[in-house]
């Protein structure tokens, strides 16, 4: 059987580069890339992105390199402001795993200590100590990781800030251009072969026909050109009333954090601004049932105009000879860039199971697989913060109270109830990280590791004492 000779992306430039740069270092020999830009304006966006992040490293884009960039701001993470309460601060950074001490982890040990004294409420406030990224962030200092595993400061996993646009333009310099034919335009209509019904080819604005073997979407524009490709399988997220994100631009001075970005629970809705080099972008995520779109202007000081927003995700973006990505087949939101995160593994798991065939049957079945457990991996960890918030007002508290997926609340649950953290198939975000959420936010087990109870706590908190110290030391040699 004849092979895949043409591959045919469609989609705006910040989703269509990255996906392409990816697949042009994999691109089997003999095969070519008909890139389809949307070159319609879209509003302001930033990403944030680990710079341990795979994609990064399998494109070879390092941190010097990101540092060129016109935009680029190095941080450590975001500050979740008034989630539980007016006035609150959570610091949410990425982190390496804390050491066990005999077998037995930190957060068990503080457990046992706040629970032999009847003061569960203080595990937060004594696991603090240990959680150097956050303590850092919240300092104000930075630094890059170590190399050295013995140096607290291998924990640190900073973060770069971009504006999309720039992103985009770094990812589009790593394809060869010889490798790939640029048409700007937007996919009016697609054609079907008639004995199996996959796509000949998709007719442009321009009057262009686009002929290939595969099809790739990435912003629903060829979708929607695609009656015979409906969204029936879409699943919405539950618990999450956001239908409406409005986006702008402000002068980085406006803030009170120069590095990290913020996300601030108001009435309402979620305020998201993501600091960049000499300015920072603004998001509101917020429900139309409680807020004004001209309330939602007014709060972010612009002139954009919102759009809809519907969380949720398709289960099976693989059919025929098409594959949805990014938005074309999920939509998380700008939080904790969400959106970045499955549209970059995404472009990594199909390039691993690009067809070499045009019996994809193979192919998509298991790329279907892995979009699903991706997808609910990022749902869960995004609602986390959503589903344990303190807030009292009736859009967060309604969060609170929905019904949340059955592997988010087995996760929330076997940690209440045990401390233990439940991971799943292909674990995508740092155990550190969950363990940090939980314990911040007000999560308290109801037994610790009988492990812990064999410890002599004494030695212990001489072992803990010791871990803070190089923790503090590490903590007052970062620069500002």
């Amino acid at each position: 059987m004849s092979g895949v000779g043409r591959i045919a992306l469609f989609g705006k430039s910040h989703e269509l580069w990255p996906v392409a740069a990816l697949l042009g270092r994999d691109l089997p020999s003999g095969t070519e890339l008909v890139a389809v830009e949307d070159t319609d304006p879209v509003g302001p966006a930033a990403v944030t992105i680990r710079l341990d992040d795979p994609f990064l490293a399998r494109l070879g884009i390092d941190a010097d390199e990101l540092r060129e960039t016109e935009s680029a701001l190095f941080a450590l993470g975001t500050i979740l402001q008034d989630w539980t309460g007016d006035g609150s601060r959570y610091f949410h950074c990425g982190s390496g795993s804390l050491p066990a001490i005999e077998h037995v982890d930190i957060h068990q040990i503080m457990l046992r200590a706040a629970l032999t004294y009847n003061q569960p409420e203080r595990l937060a406030y004594l696991y603090q100590p240990f959680r150097l990224p956050a303590r850092a962030a919240e300092a104000g200092k930075f630094a890059f990781q170590s190399s050295d595993p013995r140096s607290p400061l291998s924990m640190l996993r900073p973060t770069v800030q971009i504006d999309r646009i720039d992103y985009a333009a770094l990812c589009r310099s790593r394809l060869t251009p010889d490798r790939v034919e640029v048409i700007q335009a937007r996919p009016e209509a697609a054609q079907y072969r008639k004995e199996n019904g996959t796509i000949s080819g998709v007719l442009l604005d321009n009057q262009q026909m686009v002929e290939a073997d595969f099809f790739i979407d990435m912003s629903g524009g060829l979708s929607d050109a695609m009656p015979a490709h409906p969204r029936a399988d879409w699943q919405p997220i539950a618990g999450l009333p956001f239908d409406r994100l409005l986006s702008g631009k402000n002068p980085a001075s406006r803030y009170d954090s120069k590095n990290h970005n913020i996300a601030r629970a108001v009435d309402g809705g979620l305020y998201l601004a993501t600091m960049i080099r000499d300015t920072s972008i603004s998001s509101l995520l917020y429900a139309s049932s409680d807020r004004t779109d001209a309330a939602a202007q007014k709060l972010l000081d612009g002139d954009a105009q919102p759009e809809p927003f519907e969380p949720g995700y398709v289960r099976q973006p693989w059919l025929g000879n098409l594959v949805r990505l990014g938005r074309a087949s999920a939509r998380f939101g700008p939080f904790l860039s969400a959106d970045t995160i499955l549209l970059q593994r995404q472009a990594m798991i199909l390039a691993d199971h690009l067809p070499a065939r045009q019996d994809m049957t193979v192919e998509a079945r298991e790329f279907n697989r892995r979009h699903l457990l991706l997808a609910e991996q990022i749902r869960d960890f995004m609602l986390l913060p959503f589903a344990l918030n303190r807030r009292s007002d009736p859009v967060w508290s309604a969060m609170r109270e929905s019904r949340r997926p059955d592997s988010l609340a087995t996760r929330i649950d076997q940690f209440r109830s045990r401390g233990r953290f439940v991971a799943f198939e292909g674990e995508i975000f740092d155990e550190q990280s969950w363990l940090d959420l939980l314990i911040g936010f007000g999560t308290v087990p109801e037994r610790y590791d009988p492990m812990a109870r064999s410890l002599d706590m004494g030695m212990m908190a001489r072992r803990l004492k010791k871990l803070t110290v190089a923790f503090d030391q590490a903590l007052a040699s970062l620069s500002d």
